[in-house]
């Protein structure tokens, strides 16, 4: 039995229809609305966390908090958890996982952060433009916005109008253009590759690659397509150094399963990100690979609940 807690059902497909094909009992809980008895432990089950940093999008705010304290419990009790407690530091915030980059010897954008919009204007002055802002607890491009000079970053910094992470923390980076017009998106799971895909940008820097994923995820469910169009190019035999780097920081956090985006700029240097612990697969790389990811999960969920 595999119980999996979630807030959003539109990502749940991928998952139960893996299980559903190896015969693994599931059910799910809906964290948003989830009530914990502390005087009762856990069943001794496999537990999947699927809670999104982005709930408070589709008004489940408190998923987070539910969630968080809910893989506490679980922790205390020692029941083994795919993608555990540890990771949700690292998929609530990007200052811890620009910190967790950087621990690990990884470039990413040059980037500024402030609860204060005033002192977030004030260190914007060191950065190179463009530049993107972009929320601190985000999920689906939230906060995402281009500026192409500091007096159009100011007026949006000190303006009304400027878009607030929950946790009230925005960043301000350094736009890199990407070479080719593509970046691309690694996806580790159980301390292996299980394939990188590239996804072009040429609809604009906010559909760059997880959300553009959410949107095909969302688009077929079942894993058919509505249309004839991919956003993603699976990358066959992909091979990179970064990919030691990633299964490292996974295995180091505790990520059972991650998604991580790097860009390569013109000049071909390389920068990592965005690490995604609530990886959704898409079902046009699914399709490409013949089902890498699908069987990947069903192998290690088979090992799991042994």
């Amino acid at each position: 039995m595999i119980e999996i807690i979630y807030e959003n059902e539109d990502w749940l497909p991928f998952f139960v229809t893996a299980l559903d094909e190896i015969s693994v009992p599931y059910r799910l809980n809906f964290i948003a609305q989830h009530q914990l008895d502390l005087s009762q432990p856990p069943d001794d089950i496999l537990y999947l966390n699927r809670i999104s940093p982005s709930s408070h999008t589709r008004g489940n705010a408190q998923a987070l908090i539910n969630g968080e304290q809910y893989l506490e419990y679980l922790q205390s009790y020692n029941r083994r958890v795919i993608n555990p407690l540890p990771t949700m530091n690292y998929e609530m915030s990007k200052v811890e996982q620009y910190r967790l980059l950087k621990r690990h010897g990884l470039s990413y954008p040059k980037c500024v952060f402030s609860s204060d919009m005033t002192a977030l204007n004030k260190a914007a002055r060191n950065l190179t433009f463009p530049v993107l802002t972009k929320h601190n607890c985000s999920g689906k491009g939230l906060g995402i916005k281009k500026f192409d000079t500091l007096a159009h970053l100011s007026e949006y910094l000190l303006s009304d109008s400027v878009e607030h992470s929950p946790d009230s923390i925005l960043h301000v980076q350094e736009y890199i253009e990407p070479k080719g017009n593509v970046v691309t998106r690694v996806e580790i799971l159980d301390g292996k590759l299980v394939y990188a895909f590239r996804s072009s940008c040429e609809q604009g820097f906010e559909l760059c690659p997880a959300d553009a994923c959410r949107i095909d995820q969302a688009k077929g469910k079942s894993g058919a397509p509505d249309s004839d169009s991919s956003l993603f190019e699976w990358i066959d035999s992909f091979e990179h150094p970064l990919v030691d780097k990633y299964i490292e920081i996974s295995k180091a956090v505790g990520f059972d399963m991650a998604g991580f985006e790097f860009v390569e700029s013109q000049a071909g240097s390389v920068y990592t990100y965005d690490i995604n612990g609530t990886t959704n697969y898409s079902p046009d790389v699914e399709r490409q690979s013949g089902n890498l990811a699908r069987t990947s999960f069903q192998e290690f969920v088979k090992r799991l609940i042994k």
